[in-house]
């Protein structure tokens, strides 16, 4: 009996060990990190509040590369272009002159419905928005905006109100399409009842179709403008100067406030940028309708000599592509419009006041 139970508990301890041998163990638990000493507490914080050093750090945006990369290829390939087309031969060199420009006025009547869209970007980048609104602010009284195109400028005149300064506004322009969509474009921002209510009591509002080169209609009471606009169209038609001058017969030239608002764009100041203008003009001219390498300043001028006009204020942006005229009647002009001297002995005058003393002592 004693023998078989010491045979018995060795082969029972075997089995066991083999058992444990085999058997899955379980991972053992991780260790425990060692407790931080307690921080002391910042009493610029109130208890609840995570401190600084505590907050999260935001995640790194992952487009911002991509975003970066793709303006830096577009204004690069921009540049690129810029310079290859100033670095080109101009095929047509006196494709700045009036006599080189084909009439591309009927264009608009293609370009109506969709002009607003096709520019509205590219003025909105380059502030001529904000152009537009600091002309259309200083119309009074008896107001024509002649070449209205798709009334771009409707937003910006002082028309509400006792105190507005316009009492009337008349738009006129070549094309019946463009006049539609200024009539349509007016209906949407002052065609509700609210909306009138808000207007000049006495505000009289009429869009016409018609040349600015020939004869427009008077003001509602029978007189000249106090103030005519033209924004970007010395440069979409045929005869810029005949057109202004045609302008200045429409200005009330016996009142002195009276004023013509030009905003147009022409050549530059830099040799180079001309160069692109004129590599691209006819390309541009037969797409948009306009011609934007003349010399503007020099049409403006020669029109003001011939009209009895003076310019007031001048500027130019865009590195001199984007021109702002204001002109007014000279003094002589306005004295000639209210029959206080003749003209005869007004140029005679002239002619004195040129001539020096000498015309005091009878030499000419």
């Amino acid at each position: 009996m004693p023998m078989r139970s010491a045979l018995v508990l060795p082969r029972r301890h075997v089995a066991h060990s083999v058992r444990r041998a085999y058997a899955v163990r379980p991972a053992p638990p991780p260790r425990r990190k060692p407790a931080l000493a307690p921080q002391p507490i910042d009493p610029a914080y109130a208890v609840g509040e995570s401190t600084p050093a505590e907050a999260p750090a935001p995640p790194r945006s992952t487009f911002a590369p991509w975003i970066l990369g793709a303006l830096s290829a577009g204004i690069g390939f921009y540049t690129l272009q810029l310079y290859l087309a100033a670095s080109k031969a101009c095929l047509n060199p006196h494709i700045a002159e009036l006599t080189a420009q084909k009439d591309v006025a009927e264009r608009y009547d293609y370009t109506a419905a969709s002009f607003d869209s096709e520019v509205g970007f590219s003025e909105l980048l380059m502030g001529v928005n904000g152009l537009r609104k600091k002309l259309a602010r200083k119309c009074h009284g008896d107001v024509l905006e002649v070449s209205c195109g798709t009334g771009r400028n409707l937003g910006y005149y002082d028309i509400e109100g006792a105190k507005a300064k316009v009492e009337s506004l008349a738009f006129i322009d070549l094309s019946p399409q463009m006049v539609d969509v200024c009539r349509q474009k007016w209906a949407a921002l002052f065609g509700s009842e609210k909306a009138k209510q808000r207007l000049h009591p006495e505000l009289k509002v009429r869009f016409m179709t018609g040349s600015a080169l020939g004869n427009m209609p008077l003001a509602p009471r029978g007189k000249k403008y106090d103030t005519i606009l033209q924004t970007m169209g010395l440069c979409s038609t045929a005869s810029p100067t005949e057109l202004l001058e045609n302008m200045a017969r429409h200005l009330d030239m016996s009142n002195p406030d009276a004023r013509i608002l030009l905003l147009e764009h022409g050549r530059s100041y830099m040799p180079w940028l001309n160069k692109v203008l004129d590599n691209s003009a006819q390309k541009h001219a037969e797409l948009h309708g306009c011609w934007f390498n003349r010399e503007i300043g020099e049409l403006v001028e020669a029109a003001a000599k011939k009209s009895g006009l003076e310019v007031v204020n001048e500027r130019r942006h865009h590195l001199g592509t984007t021109w702002v005229f204001e002109l007014k009647p000279a003094q002589a002009t306005v004295k000639k419009a209210k029959g206080e001297v003749p003209v005869v002995a007004s140029e005679q005058a002239d002619l004195k006041q040129s001539a020096g003393w000498l015309a005091k002592l009878g030499w000419s």
